[in-house]
C-alpha cells in the first residue's frame, strides 16, 4: 500500500509498513514447511519471479539453491535496515526524503566489507 498521507510521518511509516510485510513473506518463506519441500520452493520462486529485477545469471535452480542454504535461517536474523536520511523537505509543492549522503557511503562500506550487523548496532535509527 503506499499510503502515507493518513500518517503522522508520513514515508517513514509507510517504510515500516512494507518491512512488515516482507517479514511476512520471509515467515512463509523461511518456514520448514517451505525449505523442505523443492515444489513449493519452485511455486514460490514462480510467483515473486515475476515482480523482481535480477541480474541474468540468477535463474531459477540458482534461487533454489539459495533457498536450500537458507533452511536453517530464522526471521530473527534477517536484519532490515532503512537509508540514512536527513529529515524531510518540500520541493515546489512535492514532499521529499532527504537523504544522508555520509550515512548511504557508510552504509554502503559495511554493505561492501560484510560489516552490516556492526553498521546496525551503530546507527539504531536505521534499524
Amino acid at each position: 500500500m503506499r499510503e502515507r498521507h493518513s500518517f503522522p510521518d508520513g514515508d517513514y511509516q509507510r517504510v515500516r509498513n512494507q518491512q512488515a510485510f516482507i517479514k511476512g513473506v520471509i515467515d512463509k518463506m523461511l518456514s520448514r514447511e517451505t525449505l523442505t519441500n523443492p515444489g513449493r520452493v519452485a511455486a514460490a520462486v514462480d510467483a515473486i519471479s515475476p515482480y523482481l529485477m535480477v541480474d541474468a545469471g540468477l535463474d531459477a535452480a540458482t534461487v533454489g539453491s539459495l533457498a536450500l542454504s537458507l533452511r536453517d535461517v530464522t526471521r530473527d536474523e534477517v536484519l532490515f535496515l532503512t537509508a540514512p536520511t536527513l529529515g524531510t523537505g518540500m520541493v515546489g509543492s512535492q514532499s521529499i526524503v532527504r537523504p544522508d549522503w555520509d550515512g548511504l557511503a557508510a552504509l554502503s562500506d559495511a554493505l561492501k566489507n560484510d560489516t552490516v550487523p556492526a553498521y546496525a548496532a551503530a546507527h539504531p535509527a536505521n534499524r
